[in-house]
């Protein structure tokens, strides 16, 4: 029998390595309105949803909400044409997926990403066969690391907060799953260090996606 009932499965830094793709687009979009992009600050703050980190990418909040909108249109518009072919998932992914799908659990994205993104991403890397739902920012009032997502995963599979195992390599997922009352598992090869996991509430970490299978079956 499965540890779990749900895997709350977060997309970028976690299943994809996006980075690349996501600091391609954003520094291409920003340098066009006239601002330089620290690679670092993107690469500590990639798991915001897209205003937050175009504020925080171009150190300017002051940006104006239509400015960003347009920000918005011409970054999703570079990342789909440019950005991509970038992308690669994580060693072990599907095979993992696969495991994680045999054993009964229910697989959801957690996202602060975009639906039509998410559904092109997971239909492109071919993991979509073993995603059952995906919860992104147009589901909630708040995204990560409000706790809305998490709560919403919850809701739609009448799952309580022990039964969610929340997995992601940011802070922001942590806050988000720890907000909800879910168990936390935290990866080290994302954005944010093992300690910082930790720190906000990482009861398991792993080095390698397939280590999920123990947590989240058992041996």
């Amino acid at each position: 029998m499965a540890n779990y009932k749900v895997i709350a499965l977060d997309f970028d830094g976690t299943t994809a390595c996006t980075i690349p793709a996501i600091y391609h687009s954003a520094r291409k979009m920003l340098e066009l309105h006239g601002y330089s992009v620290d690679k670092q600050v993107v690469y500590d703050n990639f798991g915001l949803a897209l205003p937050f980190a175009f504020r925080c990418f171009a150190g300017d909040d002051t940006i104006d909400d239509a400015t960003i909108e347009q920000m918005i249109v011409e970054y999703n518009n570079i990342y789909k044409e440019e950005g991509e072919r970038l992308i690669e998932l994580f060693e072990g992914v599907p095979e993992t997926l696969r495991k994680l799908k045999e054993a009964g659990l229910t697989i959801v994205i957690a996202s602060n990403n975009i639906r039509p993104v998410l559904d092109r991403l997971t239909r492109s890397l071919g993991i979509d066969e073993y995603i059952d739902d995906i919860v992104s920012v147009e589901d909630v009032e708040n995204v990560k690391p409000a706790p809305d997502i998490a709560l919403e995963v919850m809701r739609r599979y009448n799952a309580k907060g022990e039964e969610v195992l929340v997995v992601g390599d940011s802070t922001f997922d942590m806050d988000m799953g720890r907000g909800a009352g879910c168990h936390l598992c935290g990866v080290t090869y994302g954005s944010h260090t093992p300690e910082m996991l930790r720190e906000t509430g990482a009861r398991y970490m792993i080095d390698h996606f397939s280590e999920l299978i123990d947590i989240a079956v058992g041996k």
